[in-house]
């Protein structure tokens, strides 16, 4: 396998953890919220606030879910400008890097105007 298509390959089961990373957290706030509410109303009060504290709970695993989702989704967005940034700079340093070797500097003989005057070519 290319190492372009690993690296591809790679960014998107990144990106596929973090998702499911984002739903595993939405669905257990919420049923955390559910679970305190019913476990309030039937064997704190015994029954006789039934819905209420579910229904109020239930509300607040809710928020508490969106809140880890957007927390969790400006994480995944600082780390993958991160990554691009890195990805730039690695892409740039080989541009460079491939233009000083396009460009290296062929040694340069010497010419005759150079020679020192009491030179002879004669000998």
């Amino acid at each position: 396998m290319r190492p372009e298509t690993k690296k591809y390959l790679n960014e998107i089961f990144r990106i596929l953890a973090h998702a499911s990373t984002m739903g595993a957290a939405m669905v257990f706030s919420t049923f955390a919220g559910v679970w305190f509410g019913y476990w309030l109303d039937t064997d704190v009060f015994e029954g006789r606030t039934h819905p209420w504290f579910t229904i109020i709970f239930f509300l607040f695993g809710l928020a508490g879910g969106i809140k880890n989702l957007l927390l969790l989704s400006n994480r995944l967005k600082k780390k993958t400008e991160q990554w691009s940034k890195e990805e730039r700079e690695k892409s740039l340093n080989n541009a460079k890097k491939q233009a000083e070797i396009k460009t290296e500097p062929k040694p340069q003989t010497q010419k005759s105007q150079d020679l020192p005057e009491d030179w002879d070519d004669d000998d």
